[in-house]
C-alpha cells in the first residue's frame, strides 16, 4: 500500500489531469473545513495531509506549501463573497447626488452583513499579509497578486456606481480600507480564552470587545463618506471609478 492509498480517503495515484485536479480540490476543501473551526496558525501541513489522506510529500506535489494552499483558498472565498455582495446590491439604484449618503449606509450594511457570516474568508483576510504571503515562490506570489487585482477591481465595480464613483486613487484607498477593516476587526473580535474570560468577569471591559458586523459597517461607511468628500483630491484620471482602475 502506497502513501497515497494509506490515508482515510484511500486515494489512488493521480495519473491524469482530471485526477490531479480532483486532488487539488480535495486539499482545498479539507483546508476550508479545518479553518471553519480553527485559526490559520492552528492549521499545519502535516494535519492537512493526514485529513486529506495523503502523505505530506504528496500534498506538496499539488501545492508548494501550506501558504500556497491558503492563498488559493483565499481567492475562492473572496470571489464567493463578491458574488453574494453583488447579489445583495443588485437592486439598489444608482443614487442622485442628494441621496448618496443614504446609499452609502445601504452599501456599508450589505458589505458588513455579507462578511459577518464568512468565518473562513475573515480568517484568511486577517492572515494574508503577515502569514499567507510568506513561504511562497515568486510564481505563486505573482498569481496571487493577479487574482487580488481582479477581485479588487470587481469590488470597486460593484460599489462605485452606487456611491457616485470612486475615481482614481479613491478606488485603491477603498479596497485597501475594506481589506484592513475586515482583517483587523476579525482579529480583534476573536479574543483568546483568557481575554474572553476577562470580558465576562469585568463588564466595564465589554466596550473593547468588537462586534464584527457593527464595526465593519461603521468603518466602511466612514471610509466611503470620507472618500466622497475627498473626490477632487483623490481623482487622478477623471474616470468614474466603476471598474478597471487597480493595477491597470
Amino acid at each position: 500500500m502506497t502513501a497515497e492509498t494509506s490515508g482515510a480517503a484511500a486515494f489512488q495515484r493521480a495519473r491524469t489531469e482530471e485526477q490531479r485536479a480532483e486532488r487539488r480540490e480535495a486539499i482545498l476543501a479539507t483546508a476550508r473545513e479545518m479553518l471553519d473551526g480553527a485559526r490559520v496558525a492552528e492549521l499545519s501541513l502535516n494535519e492537512l495531509a493526514r485529513q486529506v489522506g495523503l502523505a505530506k510529500s504528496n500534498v506538496l506535489r499539488y501545492f508548494e506549501s501550506r501558504e500556497a494552499v491558503l492563498l488559493e483558498l483565499y481567492d475562492r472565498e473572496y470571489r464567493a463573497w463578491l458574488d453574494e455582495l453583488a447579489g445583495r446590491l443588485a437592486s439598489v439604484p444608482r443614487p442622485a447626488p442628494a441621496n448618496a449618503e443614504a446609499t452609502i449606509e445601504i452599501v456599508a450594511a450589505a458589505l458588513a452583513e455579507t462578511v459577518a457570516h464568512r468565518r473562513v474568508f475573515c480568517e484568511l483576510s486577517a492572515s494574508a499579509p503577515s502569514v499567507l504571503e510568506h513561504n511562497v515562490s515568486a510564481d505563486v506570489a505573482a498569481e496571487y497578486k493577479r487574482t487580488t487585482i481582479a477581485n479588487s477591481n470587481r469590488l470597486v465595480g460593484i460599489v462605485a456606481p452606487l456611491v457616485g464613483g470612486l475615481p482614481g486613487l479613491a478606488a485603491v484607498t477603498f479596497v485597501g480600507g475594506v481589506t484592513i477593516a475586515i482583517g483587523g476587526v476579525w482579529s480583534m473580535s476573536q479574543p483568546s480564552p483568557g481575554m474572553a474570560a476577562a470580558y465576562a468577569a469585568h463588564p466595564e471591559l465589554q466596550a473593547l470587545r468588537l462586534d464584527l458586523r457593527v464595526a465593519v459597517r461603521e468603518l466602511v461607511a466612514t471610509l466611503l463618506t470620507g472618500l466622497r468628500h475627498r473626490r477632487t483630491a483623490l481623482s487622478e484620471d477623471g474616470s468614474d471609478g466603476a471598474a478597471g482602475l487597480i493595477g491597470e
